[in-house]
């Protein structure tokens, strides 16, 4: 009797090996290039779509189990699409409820594989357990929002993906996205990866699968690998300040100041077609992980901040705060986004997010002002000066100019009757720019440094040393501890 019970199983991990050479790309085989070699661990391999022993669905439609991604455990589930449309059924969301036991249990974050297309409809009631139904303390979407703040968790989306599985890849901190997938809700029409990307509902889309799994390591590996040896500055470190044009009202692209900030090729941006006035990514600073937030000014509205760039912002601050990565702003602001458009885009109750998620932040931050700073825009990016905490650096480049409102925009209260006054249009303009430049000579670096506006104004090639003397005189992080060891939880992070 033993003996048959083994031939039977040997024949059922047969049948689970055969899935791989179906048409659709095998979910173990995806597993294995997110996976550091040789290091996955298997968890139901067995369960099938009934208890027969000859189900031919190998491990009902989803592959799950423990990995490790540089050298550190991962907890990692992969829908088949090859088996009944990866459909979700009672028994691999009990399987699923034991991955997410494992990840909230010992802090491990969590990756899946969402493609597919939402509930088994006609998923066959399980038998009654013989002893005890395993599965975990929460189910899959409980389980993620549990997990949301505690551990990382990504969504990888390379096909099509319906109903339940989008809710997985909404509830994640981090959704990739194969440029030719789809979203689908409640039988509604499919909706293109990339117009998710736009409303920020995606966070980084990429050209195919592979890349999508290259993305979620190295986005996992800033968690993961806190410090690495190598940190190689970038190679126009030293003339960081010549992406910068003289003339302060011609644009620049603050990502090549950011490329030139950090090591060398090493900046992840995140929803770069959403939000598109604010940047935000993580990299690394002397080897060390941080994360960084940023104004655009070569974006349509010249790096102002409306409703989404504010909500952009706020979500990454948690998102760094939540796994205790130090943040650096990069400042070039004229304000907040004004008039009847921003109003109905709600920016009277988005404008307040950033500036309270700074005001609740635990973890580090080093702010730079590199131009402009007007109005409450600035607060956005480095906070109340009388807040709970406030900068730990607030450092500045002499070109910097700074003001309740623009200089020009001052010029037009302050010099009112003057310029209504004026002859023609180009006396007006003189009279408006010759106010507008005793105010900024007024307000420059210098004299800002001079009454204590920053802790240093400093040359722009002396920023990434600086701020990275101040992360060494940080203790190394190391991976947060689970909750049986005394670990906490600070926050959750803003979904989207």
């Amino acid at each position: 009797m033993e003996e048959e019970l083994i031939k039977q199983i040997i024949a059922a991990r047969q049948m689970v090996v055969a899935d791989e050479h179906q048409i659709a790309p095998p979910p173990r085989t995806r597993i294995e290039r997110l996976l550091d070699q040789d290091s996955f661990v298997e968890f139901g391999a067995l369960a099938g779509r009934t208890s027969k022993a000859d189900d031919p669905i190998a491990a009902d439609g989803l592959v799950g189990g423990i990995g490790n991604i540089a050298h550190a455990p991962v907890v990692v589930a992969c829908y088949d699409t090859n088996l009944l449309h990866g459909q979700q059924s009672d028994r691999n969301q009990r399987k699923m409820a034991k991955l997410l036991y494992l990840s909230m249990e010992h802090r491990w974050p969590f990756v899946c594989f969402v493609d597919g297309q939402g509930a088994r409809t006609d998923d066959p009631l399980p038998p009654p357990p013989i002893a005890v139904t395993p599965r975990g303390r929460f189910d899959l979407l409980d389980g993620l929002a549990e997990l949301n703040g505690w551990a990382p968790t990504v969504s990888i989306v390379c096909g099509s993906c319906h109903d339940g599985h989008a809710a997985i890849a909404m509830l994640t901190d981090l959704t990739v996205a194969v440029e030719d997938a789809t979203f689908q809700a409640h039988g509604g029409p499919d909706i293109a990866a990339i117009d998710y990307a736009q409303a920020g509902n995606v966070d980084l889309l990429v050209a195919t699968e592979s890349e999508a799994i290259d993305t979620a390591r190295r986005y996992l590996e800033f968690y993961l690998l806190n410090k690495t040896e190598t940190a190689s500055p970038a190679s126009n470190a030293a003339a960081i300040a010549d992406v910068i044009p003289d003339n302060r009202r011609r644009p620049y692209d603050m990502r090549k100041v950011m490329a030139a900030f950090v090591d060398e090729g090493s900046a992840l941006e995140l929803a770069p077609n959403w939000g598109r006035s604010m940047l935000t990514a993580f990299a690394r600073l002397g080897g060390r992980t941080i994360g960084v937030y940023a104004n655009q000014p070569k974006s349509p509205l010249a790096g102002a901040i409306d409703a989404d760039a504010a909500d952009k912002a706020a979500r990454f601050i948690e998102l760094c705060d939540a796994y205790d990565f130090p943040i650096v702003s990069l400042i070039d602001n004229p304000g907040y986004m004004v008039g009847p458009k921003a109003e109905q885009e709600g920016i009277a109750r988005h404008h307040a997010r950033p500036l309270s998620a700074l005001h609740h932040r635990s973890v580090p931050l080093y702010s730079v002002q590199l131009r402009k700073a007007y109005g409450l825009g600035p607060y956005a990016m480095s906070g109340w000066g009388s807040a709970r905490r406030v900068p730990e650096l607030r450092l500045a480049w002499p070109s910097v100019e700074s003001g309740g409102m623009s200089l020009e925009g001052a010029a037009y209260l302050v010099k009112r009757k003057e310029i209504h006054a004026a002859e023609n249009s180009e006396e007006a303009l003189r009279i408006r720019d010759t106010y507008a430049e005793s105010m900024r000579d007024a307000n420059s670096g210098l004299r800002a440094a001079r009454s204590y506006q920053f802790d240093d104004v400093i040359l722009p090639a002396e920023t990434r040393p600086r701020i990275i003397s101040m992360l060494q005189k940080l203790p190394a992080r190391e991976l947060p501890k689970a909750e049986r060891y005394g670990g906490h939880k600070r926050h959750s992070v803003d979904l989207r």
